[in-house]
């Protein structure tokens, strides 16, 4: 079979271009077409007929004739090339029209009816063509020639400077916002890439600072106007605030503010606030000075940074303020007023200063005027001893003053808080043991039965917390728990306590304060009233047939308990017939011991018969023994003399139980002469039948026995062993330790182990006493040095 005919081709096979480009010509699919045509075969009537091909002979080609020689296309670019670049006649034709649309912006008068369209075509020509860093060095000199007319406007240069320089940068800066918008192709494609500024905008604004605000002479004045109108503002005076902030924007925005303003700011506002404090520190109070210096820090700190100030001059300035109205007239404000504030709760004032003052040096004299007013007011309450019944109370009333200021004033401040309590410690030991004397009475107070208070929870446990506050500042301790164990003792012995949860509280307060050793006896004394209760439960079923008084028998071990002094009393047949079959019980349980009865710390309660009503009378058994003398109906009365020798009590203290008995509030007995009013011992008493109370159940107030010098001098004597014994213990523990120790290095480890006060004298004294015992000796070559012997 012959082959198929082709046609002629094209001795170049590229493919036509268009433009000079890679793109493939879209006509290029036709001609290629028409190039390489392929016969058309005739359509078959039979599907099944296989295609025959034909033979050249017999081709029919139609119309086209295979030409003689190859083809040949050529493909030519027929548009004409453009220049890249105008001419200097093209760019300045151009230049006039963008020229004259500057002016008309920069003119108020012409720029709105200007074609700024046109305008930014020719600048993106100029642009587009090679001429931007001409057109760039055209406009800087437009822009510095309208400058400089601005310059001529704001000359000469007073008053009204600020305003004609406020409109003249609000005008310009509009202005250059229109020109950038304009001038945009110049702007992205010249002056970004290829200088220091950002936009035609930051442009204009570095020509305007070089050409009128780099003068010295037009800056001092501005910078000088404003600080003008800041002192009228400060004054109160009408001042344009919006002004200015326009101005100091200016200043900010063009770098003037921090270089050239702020120092001269901070240097004037020095200036003003230290003559406003030597004026206003001689004319105000100081609770006044102080409130009046607070105002101006937040007119400073908070209104003017707000209205036009740059936050960043927030710092210097509140410096500056404190600095010249609290800082330097510290010394002056807590001379003149600070006990003032203090006397009269001025607490607002007092939290303004000491925030004012925050951790400056000054702080330290607030510390220490804070220290001395403590000192100096706490000393006064305790000083005088006719005072001192009223001591705790006003101690309680101080502290609680103190710690309110320390809470609202100071807000807890750490070293306040500690000067608060060395001071309370400093003054409150300037009076040896009678704070904590009368420390222990308050306490005992709050904690037994009265006629105010007879229940548990009528006791304000903060107020006794309080008074236990006091306590960690007494450093006589020790006598503070002589006094606390003998009213302790009083009110479980009479049954006096106003519950025994509120003793255990305070027990445990004080174990927290000084340790387990110093509560110990506290809580023996505890559990040997719960012996008692429970040696009372068997004494009901001992020798049920004998007749006895019903009785709570509260049975002690004098190790733990104090030591009273025994009051001889003759009590009635029946009393004594129920002590001694309670003895034949205890004896038969605890064979060899022996009780000692204290009939000056029972007590018990009478049914009393009355035309008005019976009544239970709860009272001491001295105070009973005297009352059933009057049950003998045959005698209407008894002298001061028959009742001591039915009794057998001394004068003294039966004066004071006689006063106890026909006292105005409960006159159980009443004297036969009506005229006297202080009991002697020729007076005579009788039962007093109209007696009425309000209530069923009466408890008798004790006698108010006058604590005897002996008794104090028991005390003291006591405290003064107790003592002996713990600097005795002291010097043998650290000398055990140390081997061998220098005489002041021994005494400062004493003074720093010893919680109560103690002298060098006794120290001494208890050292030679030790040597001559043998615990320790002196060294034989230096007589200073001691040695301890195991």
């Amino acid at each position: 079979m012959s082959s198929k005919p082709t046609l002629g081709k094209a001795t170049s096979s590229k493919k036509r271009k268009v433009g000079g480009s890679s793109t493939e010509d879209p006509s290029q699919p036709k001609l290629d077409m028409f190039l390489y045509h392929k016969p058309i075969l005739p359509k078959k009537d039979n599907l099944m007929e296989i295609d025959s091909v034909p033979t050249t002979s017999n081709v029919h080609l139609g119309t086209f004739h295979k030409p003689a020689s190859k083809l040949l296309f050529t493909i030519t670019n027929t548009i004409p090339k453009r220049s890249n670049e105008l001419s200097d006649t093209e760019f300045e034709k151009s230049w006039e029209k963008q020229k004259a649309c500057i002016q008309a912006v920069f003119s108020t008068n012409h720029h709105k009816n200007f074609n700024y369209l046109t305008t930014s075509k020719l600048c993106e020509g100029c642009c587009h063509f090679g001429k931007s860093k001409k057109l760039y060095e055209a406009l800087v000199k437009e822009i510095e020639q309208h400058v400089l007319e601005i310059q001529k406007n704001l000359t000469p240069v007073n008053r009204d400077l600020l305003i004609r320089l406020n409109s003249s940068w609000n005008t310009y800066c509009h202005q250059l916002t229109v020109i950038r918008t304009v001038f945009m192709a110049l702007d992205r494609t010249y002056i970004l890439p290829n200088t220091k500024f950002q936009s035609i905008i930051e442009l204009g604004k570095n020509i305007f600072s070089k050409t009128i605000m780099d003068v010295e002479e037009f800056r001092n004045v501005a910078v000088a106007e404003v600080l003008q109108l800041i002192k009228l503002d400060r004054d109160a005076k009408a001042v344009d605030i919006k002004l200015i902030h326009d101005i100091l924007q200016i200043m900010i925005e063009l770098s003037y503010y921090s270089t050239d303003f702020e120092n001269r700011f901070l240097t004037s506002t020095n200036n003003y606030y230290k003559e406003e404090a030597n004026h206003h520190i001689n004319t105000l109070p100081v609770p006044d000075y102080i409130q009046h210096a607070s105002m101006r820090l937040q007119q400073e700190s908070n209104e003017r940074i707000k209205n036009y100030l740059d936050s960043r001059t927030k710092r210097g300035l509140t410096h500056a303020v404190t600095n010249q109205l609290i800082y330097k007239k510290a010394s002056k404000i807590i001379e003149k007023g600070f006990n003032y504030i203090l006397d009269n709760n001025l607490i607002e004032p007092l939290k303004i200063f000491y925030e004012l003052l925050g951790q400056s040096e000054e702080m330290g004299l607030l510390r220490t005027a804070f220290a001395e007013y403590i000192k100096k007011q706490g000393a006064a309450l305790i000083k005088d001893p006719k005072a001192d019944p009223s001591m705790i109370p006003s101690l309680l009333k101080f502290k609680k003053k103190i710690d309110r200021i320390m809470d609202y004033c100071f807000h807890r401040d750490e070293s306040l808080m500690n000067v608060s309590k060395e001071s309370f410690e400093y003054f409150i030991n300037t009076r040896g043991n009678k704070p904590a004397e009368m420390l222990a009475k308050y306490i005992d107070a709050k904690l037994k039965i009265s006629k105010q208070r007879a229940t548990a929870s009528e006791v304000d446990l903060v107020v006794l917390d309080s008074a236990l506050a006091l306590f960690r500042y007494i450093q006589t301790k020790d006598t503070f728990e002589v006094y606390y164990k003998r009213f302790l003792a009083k009110r479980l012995l009479l049954d006096r306590s106003i519950s025994a949860e509120t003793e255990k509280h305070v027990l445990e307060v004080l174990k927290l304060e000084c340790g387990h050793e110093f509560t110990k006896n506290f809580e023996n004394m505890f559990k040997d009233m719960q012996v008692s209760n429970d040696l009372a439960v068997a004494f009901k079923d001992y020798q049920k047939h004998q007749q006895r008084m019903p009785m709570n028998v509260k049975v002690i071990a004098q190790a733990f308990w104090p030591t009273f002094p025994v009051s001889k009393i003759k009590l009635p047949p029946k009393m004594q017939a129920s002590q001694r079959l309670y003895e034949e019980f205890y004896t038969s349980r605890f064979n060899g011991r022996k009780l000692n009865w204290q009939n000056s710390l029972s007590s018990l309660a009478i049914i009393a018969h009355y035309p008005k009503g019976n009544k239970e009378i709860i009272l001491s058994l001295l105070q009973a023994v005297i009352l059933l003398l009057f049950n003998d109906a045959r005698k209407k009365s008894y002298t001061f003399t028959e009742i001591q020798s039915a009794t057998g009590l001394d004068n003294k203290d039966l004066i004071s139980l006689l006063a106890s008995l026909s006292s105005t509030t409960y006159p159980l007995i009443k004297k036969t002469q009506k005229e006297a009013t202080s009991i002697t011992p020729q007076d005579s008493f009788r039962y007093n039948l109209e007696f009425e109370s309000p209530t069923t159940r009466i408890r008798i107030p004790a006698a108010v026995f006058e604590q005897t010098t002996d008794e104090h001098k028991e005390v003291e004597e006591k405290v003064q062993v107790n003592r002996k014994h713990q600097l005795e213990a002291a010097i043998v523990r650290i000398m055990k330790s140390k081997k061998t120790l220098g005489h002041s290095a021994l005494i400062n480890e004493l003074f720093a182990q010893l919680t109560y006060p103690v002298d060098a004298n006794d120290i001494k004294k208890r050292i030679e006493s030790l040597i001559e015992r043998d615990y320790m000796t002196r060294d034989a070559n230096d007589n200073s040095l001691y040695v301890y012997l195991s």
